[in-house]
């Protein structure tokens, strides 16, 4: 799907840590172009070494994080204990989100790249508790459905040695609920995951390539209802929702292949 053809003017957040030795984290982790729609304003680029995102200065939430993962990058790190953390790294003109904006809101500080993704080291752990990698999720659905898809994840990289490509973020009302007079939360919550055999690099991506994409209600769900694979959709479908374009720089007939594939 090629509806947008604008180019982001993008300003390259410096990460004062996660920076060292890589040369290209877009190339790392969004290997099939960066996701882009209308409207660029809202699209602020961030690369780390750990993942890239774009963040909106106007909900104070990430747009979408993009993040490559394989059995690598889990390791023996422990969990981040302590608060989330500022992202200090964002404009100055920005408003900081910290941790005691969620506080007592009912809603969770809900990863985008899990902590556990991010345990080979402690600078990486740390990296996925700044609050640019954060939406709100409410608790079922960041401890419960949500999770289960992580879950998925870990056992194709740990069990059957898969190369991801994961994008993830939400769906916005345009009056949003806001924490704190501040954060926006998202109506649904999405993920899409491109799933590519050990050994595969991203130019092998083909026709027959798997894919999981699902939308998931950012609100109540019954006790039955959290399993990841109730709520399987389209990349076609995500991209109706966000107004972004994904894998664009594929050629059009397999971006088209791609998009509406339902695992």
């Amino acid at each position: 799907m090629r509806y947008y053809v604008y180019i982001f003017s993008i300003l390259i957040s410096a990460v004062a840590f996660g920076q060292s030795g890589v040369q290209n984290p877009t190339a790392v982790h969004v290997p099939w172009g960066l996701p882009v729609d209308s409207d660029k304003s809202d699209d602020h680029l961030v690369q780390r070494r750990q993942y890239i995102l774009s963040y909106n200065h106007l909900l104070n939430v990430p747009n979408w994080v993009a993040w490559q993962l394989n059995a690598t990058w889990y390791g023996d790190v422990p969990r981040r204990s302590g608060k989330f953390i500022a992202d200090t790294s964002l404009p100055s003109s920005f408003q900081i989100i910290n941790h005691d904006d969620y506080t007592k809101s009912g809603y969770d500080r809900g990863h985008m790249v899990r902590s556990e993704e991010r345990t080979a080291t402690e600078e990486d752990n740390r990296s996925t508790f700044l609050m640019s990698n954060i939406l709100p999720q409410t608790p079922k659905l960041n401890q419960q459905t949500w999770l289960s898809l992580e879950y998925e994840c870990e056992r194709l990289c740990k069990t059957e040695g898969k190369e991801l490509y994961v994008i993830a973020g939400g769906v916005f009302s345009k009056q949003p609920l806001r924490l704190n007079g501040k954060v926006a939360v998202p109506d649904s919550c999405w993920k899409i995951v491109v799933i590519l055999d050990k050994g595969q690099k991203p130019k092998d991506l083909s026709s027959s390539t798997k894919v999981i994409a699902v939308m998931m209600n950012n609100g109540q769900y019954d006790k039955s209802n959290n399993s990841w694979e109730l709520y399987k959709t389209t990349i076609n479908a995500i991209e109706k929702s966000t107004g972004y374009d994904f894998v664009k720089d594929l050629p059009d007939a397999l971006e088209e292949q791609i998009e509406s594939k339902i695992r």
